[in-house]
């Protein structure tokens, strides 16, 4: 082999060294925000592999040849030996927790290191045994180990594969089979240099370590992949079991509170001291408080699993259907409302979705109205734009403190500590825009009142 050669061969190490590190160090990011085993086996594997491709990349260097010694040589190929089948230990230990989803455990490790450790030290022994024989000497320190990294990629690969429990996915599939074809090529080179034993006019191909660091980057790219993909899929199991139970939890307490509300009432009924009367009040008061906020978690819930159903809008009969909803509450007889009863404002939408974020818009503008003013007013108006449609929701209520504008549709969030809404009126607002690939946004002075804009994209 040229000089040139393993000039290209060492800088084709050092790549797949520091690639190794990179891995490591990601996946040593991600077994701090995880708890999954396999991400620390994984990282140790690939620092492992590191420190391997390194020793390696210098014992191909024939000045290393010249330098070394012996016993020095022989001591050099044990440990770049014992380190190599280390860190194949590692990485399919890694699989194997991933696989079966349990920790190995320190003592499984310390018996897979000892056969590493065994391995290194037979291949150790015959490569010195023969100290004549180059190309054996040459096959027991490289063609095995190429011999042993292929079948364990092609296992590997292969298993992952027909794993059920993880089948499907860009990341999966790119993760196995760059381990098979990784295999593969090891297998091609094991073979060049078995047939070497018996001639020696076969060289290994210009390529040589490139399609490595292809291959190595292909497994590494995979497993971060299909880490991120199946991250997703757990975040979106648990979102889905999350909001189940939140809906059941919230229909359940609805009927003990109806119930309870129920016997309030027959208590008011029977109950004549004043005390008593105004305990049962204040009661009713909490109950309905609670009432309000499961009410408003079933809201969010079906808001969040009902599809979108984009059909045309008629202004008119949606602020009428939501002026219905809260003309009895309080205060609302008081404000008048202002807004243009024009029979061809239809806009395209999910009238059910747009009834909730009206319905809370004017339930907050009642809500928090200032009856004392002059002319208490709730204003609508809508028109269209180029590919949009806006509608404005204006009052001359208490207007919103300007330190607070831009946390009014963070859940569960109140702009005052006296206000008993649940503060997932507005939120629930944002969400279901969102479902609408529509927005919202706020103009507010505190004392002169607000201005909720909202903007929805409409079909070409």
């Amino acid at each position: 082999m040229s000089d040139s050669f393993h000039s290209s061969l060492l800088v084709t190490y050092i790549l797949q060294a520091v690639l190794g590190l990179a891995l490591c160090f990601i996946f040593r990011h991600f077994s701090k925000m995880h708890d999954r085993p396999y991400l620390t086996t994984w990282s140790w594997a690939w620092l492992l592999f590191a420190v391997a491709m390194i020793m390696l990349g210098f014992r191909a260097e024939p000045f290393m040849f010249r330098i070394m010694g012996y016993w020095s040589g022989l001591a050099y190929t044990f440990f770049s030996l014992f380190i190599y089948f280390s860190y194949l230990i590692l990485f399919l230990g890694g699989i194997r927790e991933l696989i079966r989803d349990v920790r190995i455990g320190p003592k499984g490790f310390l018996l897979w290191i000892a056969a590493a450790l065994v391995a290194a030290s037979i291949l150790t022994v015959l490569y010195s045994a023969d100290k004549d024989g180059v190309q054996t000497r040459y096959f027991l320190r490289v063609g095995v180990r190429f011999f042993i990294a292929s079948s364990s990629f092609i296992i590997a690969g292969l298993v992952l594969q027909f794993t059920k429990r993880l089948s499907g996915g860009l990341g999966h599939g790119i993760m196995s089979w760059s381990m098979i074809l990784f295999g593969l090529e090891q297998g091609y080179y094991a073979m060049v240099v078995t047939l070497n034993l018996f001639s020696s006019q076969y060289e290994f191909p210009a390529f040589f370590g490139l399609v490595d660091l292809v291959m190595i980057f292909g497994i590494g790219f995979g497993m971060i992949i299909w880490l991120l993909e199946d991250e997703r899929r757990e975040l979106k199991k648990t979102n889905n079991e999350l909001d189940r139970f939140v809906y059941s939890a919230s229909h359940d307490l609805r009927s003990p509170i109806a119930s309870m509300l129920g016997l309030v009432n027959l208590a008011r009924m029977e109950v004549k001291d004043e005390k008593s009367l105004e305990l049962i009040a204040m009661m009713e008061q909490r109950m309905k408080k609670l009432d309000g906020v499961i009410a408003d978690f079933l809201v969010l819930s079906r808001s969040k699993k009902a599809a979108v159903d984009m059909t045309p809008v008629s202004l008119n009969q949606l602020i009428d259907e939501v002026v219905s909803d809260v003309k009895f509450a309080k205060q609302a007889p008081s404000i008048r409302l202002i807004y243009d009863r024009e029979p061809s404002i239809v806009f395209q939408s999910d009238f059910g979705l747009m009834k909730t974020v009206l319905g809370n818009l004017f339930s907050n503008s009642v809500k928090y109205h200032d009856i004392s003013k002059p002319d208490p007013f709730i204003r609508v108006y809508c028109r269209s734009m180029e590919g949009k449609v806006q509608i404005d929701v204006e009052d001359n209520g208490q207007g919103i403190r300007t330190e607070h504008l831009d946390r009014i549709f963070d859940m569960f969030y109140r702009a005052s500590s006296s206000s008993d809404g649940t503060g997932l009126g507005l939120y629930i607002v944002r969400e279901s825009l969102a479902k609408l690939k529509g927005s919202i946004f706020v103009k507010s002075y505190l004392g002169a009142g607000s201005t909720f804009t909202i903007l929805l994209p409409q079909p070409g």
